[in-house]
């Protein structure tokens, strides 16, 4: 996949982001500075706090999934106890376990549920924003594998990450402005902006791929 990478000035990011978080009482001119007018019903639904508790459960739920895949794979590969006790323990074993995954349910839903929380939607658009006002104009176009990429909250569900999760839960529910706007910018996923290295000013950007000419 395509994508660019430019410059930014960090500071300029870091006070655009401020300022765009300082609107949360007028949701109009947020919506306006965002340029999602349509989108206002959402923005005002966004700036309301929340609870997303959600996702430490679902994430409890994930790790579990996670366990007991990581459990069917050892004993597939002879690295548990089963391999001791011969080739039906082993067949016994793998079907508790196969039963047991099955009865965690789908890991679509929780991902699903947390993207389209208004306020979710809202801080992406902010971030994207702030990073569209501080870029200094030397985008290249950059060509790279999708599994190098970094998304962290992406990440934080495919591992059931609990200590980045209670992280993004306390930003999540805080009143829109005092949300940090540095974890705002580093650690969360714009809808066009990927990465932002504050200390480098280098942020990545989803793009088309280029036309041949």
């Amino acid at each position: 996949m395509y994508i660019i990478t430019a410059t930014f000035d960090a500071d300029a990011a870091f006070a655009r982001t401020a300022e765009l978080l300082a609107l949360a009482e007028s949701p109009e001119r947020l919506a306006e500075r965002l340029g999602i007018t349509r989108e206002l019903p959402v923005v005002k639904q966004g700036v309301q706090q929340a609870s997303f508790r959600r996702v430490l459960t679902d994430l409890k739920a994930i790790k579990k999934y996670v366990d007991v895949r990581q459990q069917i794979e050892d004993v597939k590969n002879g690295k548990s106890m089963m391999r001791f006790l011969g080739e039906g323990f082993k067949d016994k074993q793998l079907a508790k376990l196969e039963a047991e995954l099955a009865k965690c349910g789908s890991l679509i839903d929780a991902p699903e549920w947390f993207y389209q929380q208004p306020r979710v939607q809202l801080l992406s658009a902010i971030r994207d924003c702030a990073l569209d006002g501080s870029q200094q104009g030397d985008a290249v176009w950059t060509e790279v594998e999708r599994e190098k990429l970094e998304f962290p909250i992406a990440a934080m569900f495919e591992t059931a990450d609990t200590v980045f999760a209670q992280q993004l839960v306390t930003q999540l529910e805080k009143p829109l402005k005092d949300t940090d706007a540095r974890f705002l910018l580093e650690k969360f996923e714009g809808h066009r902006s990927i990465s932002f290295d504050f200390d480098k000013g280098v942020a990545m950007y989803y793009t088309p791929a280029p036309a041949n000419d």
